[in-house]
């Protein structure tokens, strides 16, 4: 009997630290969250996590305020490559919708300070530097450096051409804050429609 109960405790023993070892299944997710600096411009971050669509970080606004920030969707056109002449940047022209809200309103930043930006691998490119989407100039009320509201949800598209599809967003503010967001390689959630009703002509 008491070799029985000794065998069940054994056994019981095995199945809880032995969970991590071949043919074994974690039940906890032990990696640690990848590290500032793995993702170009990610120096001194301060919110090093990969997000997925849909999820919210909280940025400071310009003036330091608490920004809640969500990407709601992403989509992909052909940029405008047919002449082959034109200084393109990226194969796609890449739509991302996000939702910026807060209790005092305010300005995620100025464009200038080149906030948004996308990267994959030793690939990076900003916000500003996309010339060829079929939406240009069709979505000026829907830019992300709007002054938003206190309390009112404000909805956002910003354009990039970028080589591939995938790859991630960053968002950076003023104070050292930076959100990152994992770009799914197909069409996917909402948000970017008043972009992509434009993608047959330039505007």
């Amino acid at each position: 009997m008491k070799q029985a109960v000794r065998a069940v405790v054994l056994a019981t023993v095995f199945t809880v630290t032995g969970c991590g070892g071949a043919g074994g299944q974690e039940t906890v997710d032990t990696k640690p969250p990848l590290a500032a600096g793995q993702v170009p411009g990610e120096a001194g971050a301060t919110d090093p996590m990969l997000r997925e669509i849909g999820q919210t970080v909280t940025l400071r606004d310009d003036e330091g305020r608490p920004m809640k920030v969500t990407v709601t969707g992403v989509a992909y056109r052909d940029a405008f490559a047919k002449d082959k002449t034109l200084p393109l940047k990226g194969k796609y022209a890449l739509a991302v919708a996000f939702t910026m809200k807060s209790a005092t309103g305010g300005n995620l930043g100025q464009q200038m300070d080149n906030q948004i930006k996308w990267a994959r691998g030793p690939e990076m490119a900003e916000a500003r530097d996309y010339y060829d989407a079929p939406w240009q100039g069709c979505i000026d009320a829907f830019a992300p450096y709007a002054t938003i509201e206190p309390n009112q949800e404000y909805k956002a598209i910003v354009g990039l051409n970028v080589p591939v599809k995938g790859g991630t967003l960053l968002i950076d503010d003023q104070y050292g804050g930076i959100a990152r967001w994992r770009l799914p390689e197909m069409d996917a959630g909402t948000g970017t429609e008043p972009a992509t009703r434009f993608t047959t002509q330039s505007c």
